[in-house]
């Protein structure tokens, strides 16, 4: 009995021999490195006339123009048109025909949606009828409201929009085609000027300092407000109130928060004093970027006005996680 405990003691040994000698070793995870924290202020200007397309990847501006540079988008890829809601711009649906229409009078006004949603533009879908839009052109950036149009939008394919339009004092269009493009997901036009360059190529920014029109409800009131908006195509973003700027971490990101609403970073990360009459930037409200070629970066708002204590400067903080 003695001599039977002793083999199996010694069994029980190498068996345990065996099994250390087959473990894998444990393989020594690479920690995520940050890069370094940057900053820049954006000239938006104190009258905020300039619409400016910031990469955050390199820290740049990569294309700017005047807010009153366009006033509709038409998109790439398929048949919806926006408006510029940077001048408070809105449209009127209507189902006389290009020539009755000679006044803004009665117009029942529409405005995109802030999140950017595209199924719920204020010209909504043109498609669904033999419609005719009265488009308020909204105001420059001093003050000077920039007079209303007419919009006939005739056809669309995989190629181009063809419109007609006009001064709304009008009753013969002008006719265009707005050939689509390649490169960006709208193409840009001006009741002046025609078709312009304005967004960079997507992939070439993340976001854009703006202004643009927000829609308080109870009731429904458009306001033009000062803010940033996301790359509606390759960016998407969350707020971060509760964790503190420095203790963000790339462990911390929550990927199913991040939002593709153009306005998931807005405008209120600052506000305002009546009394004082100046801005206040909340540095503790941060927020979580994905851009478009997959990096994660963490920024917040540390100042609003310039060295010159001049508003319509904010000053931007953020770091890659």
């Amino acid at each position: 009995m003695i001599l039977r405990r002793k083999i199996s003691q010694s069994v029980l040994i190498l068996f345990g021999v065996v099994l250390v000698s087959c473990e894998k070793e444990e393989l020594p995870v690479t920690p995520h490195i940050p890069g370094d924290e940057q900053t820049n202020q954006i000239a938006m200007e104190e009258d905020y006339r300039n619409q400016l397309f910031f990469d955050i990847g390199s820290n740049e501006i990569v294309s700017s123009n005047l807010k009153v540079d366009w006033d509709i988008a038409f998109e790439s890829k398929g048949n919806r048109v926006i408006l510029n809601s940077a001048k408070g711009m809105a449209a009127h649906q209507s189902t006389e025909v290009f020539g009755a229409i000679t006044s803004e009078s009665g117009a029942d006004w529409q405005w995109d949606a802030h999140s950017g949603n595209l199924d719920s533009t204020a010209i909504g879908d043109w498609m669904a009828g033999d419609f005719t839009y009265m488009i308020d052109r909204g105001y420059s950036h001093e003050g000077v409201h920039q007079g209303y149009s007419k919009l006939k939008i005739i056809a669309v394919d995989e190629n181009q929009f063809q419109i007609q339009y006009g001064d709304i004092s009008e009753t013969a269009p002008l006719d265009e085609i707005i050939s689509k493009s390649t490169e960006t997901a709208f193409v840009y036009f001006s009741f002046d000027e025609g078709v312009v360059s304005i967004a960079p190529p997507d992939g070439t920014y993340d976001l854009l300092f703006t202004q643009y029109t927000h829609i308080f409800t109870n009731p429904i009131t458009p306001y033009l407000v000062t803010g940033v908006l996301l790359n509606r195509t390759d960016t998407r973003a969350m707020k971060v109130e509760e964790t503190d700027f420095s203790e963000i971490t790339f462990e911390t990101i929550d990927t199913s928060l991040l939002s593709n609403e153009i306005n998931a970073i807005g405008y209120d990360w600052k506000g305002y004093d009546l009394e004082a009459g100046l801005f206040t930037t909340y540095p503790e409200m941060n927020y979580v970027i994905e851009t478009a070629e997959g990096f994660y970066y963490k920024l917040h708002f540390t100042n609003f006005y310039n060295d010159q204590g001049i508003k319509g400067f904010p000053t931007i903080e953020f770091q890659e996680l």
